[in-house]
């Protein structure tokens, strides 16, 4: 690549395929254009010089730094220039070239692999060539989920580079309309904080209930009881999350609701610490009861064990196999 120095005019920075190149979402231009003003301009830019342009650059790499450059006042820039070769070499070039300088977020991963596919990556290639790069499991399916990403509103993309909401439950959010999809988000995940099973099982029972109250997800999710959950300043996140969770679950399933607070009233009086956990089936279809003990020690094992059959002895056990019949 030849370097020169290459007037800011003659640098495309607005015609309808200007970004073809670039992958960047929402990076800090202030700290960026604080550092060139103090020590200049460190790395060169990247740009691909197009005879079909007229001698107009598109940029490969650096547009965050072209447009600080602009903002100071830079009449020219210094670049590195490539010529003659293809969009898909040129794509190559650029997301290696921010994979050693700084990385990506999640959403500008889902760049990545839409536009690769777009320069016209088969889905192999992209899951044996680009995915394993920028850490995303190399399958279709999770590659097409991150690229739906893209079509989610700034806020909630926003919300997912700052890392304050992951992927996983950003997946969720795609099947979900506008409407929808913004209140799940603020009551889900914002207001609230559910675990994925938790907000996979809610978005479930939300939808049955749509059909079965023929009401909207909005109206759902903006009841009384709901609102109550949210404004209650006492509970953090985390504990409003559990209590959506289970408000919108009694919803779905009242009767099993029922039962499992019955279940859990039988296991409190078991008087067992967190180390041990006693579960039912799902949805009560089983008739067992499945006991998982945490044990750091033999002592701990041995104290554990000796709490389980002193509840056998004195019948508390009972009550809750009599929920299975």
């Amino acid at each position: 690549m030849k370097i020169n120095q290459v007037s800011l005019n003659n640098i495309d920075l607005s015609s309808e395929y200007h970004d073809r190149f670039l992958f960047n979402y929402r990076q800090d231009s202030n700290a960026l254009m604080s550092s060139i003003k103090d020590v200049g301009l460190i790395n060169p830019v990247i740009l691909n010089k197009n005879q079909d342009t007229g001698g107009v650059y598109t940029i490969v790499c650096g547009y965050q730094r072209i447009k600080a450059c602009q903002k100071l006042g830079y009449e020219s820039i210094e670049a590195k220039v490539v010529e003659g070769i293809n969009d898909g070499e040129i794509m190559l070039l650029a997301l290696h070239d921010n994979l050693s300088s700084r990385g990506f977020n999640e959403i500008e991963k889902a760049i990545v692999l839409k536009k690769f596919l777009e320069t016209g990556y088969s889905y192999d290639r992209l899951m044996s060539e680009i995915a394993p790069l920028l850490g995303v499991p190399p399958n279709k399916g999770i590659i097409d989920k991150y690229i739906d990403l893209l079509t989610l509103d700034t806020e909630i993309k926003k919300s997912i580079t700052d890392d304050e909401l992951e992927p996983e439950k950003a997946f969720l959010l795609v099947t979900l309309d506008g409407v929808e999809r913004d209140i799940v988000w603020r009551v889900l995940f914002r207001e609230a904080s559910t675990n994925v099973n938790e907000a996979k099982e809610t978005i479930r029972s939300l939808l049955d209930l749509k059909q079965i109250k023929q009401t909207g997800m909005v109206e759902l999710l903006s009841s009384k009881e709901i609102t109550h959950i949210l404004s209650d300043n006492k509970s953090n996140q985390r504990q409003r999350g559990e209590s959506v969770y289970r408000l919108i679950k009694a919803m779905r399933y009242p009767v099993i609701s029922k039962k499992e607070d019955e279940f859990d009233n039988y296991c409190r009086e078991l008087g067992l610490d967190n180390d041990v956990r006693v579960n039912h089936s799902r949805y009560f279809e089983g008739d067992e009861v499945r006991i998982t003990i945490k044990a750091y020690n033999e002592e701990k094992l041995r104290i554990s064990i000796e709490k389980l059959l002193s509840n056998i002895k004195n019948g508390t056990f009972k009550q809750i196999f009599s929920m299975f019949k």
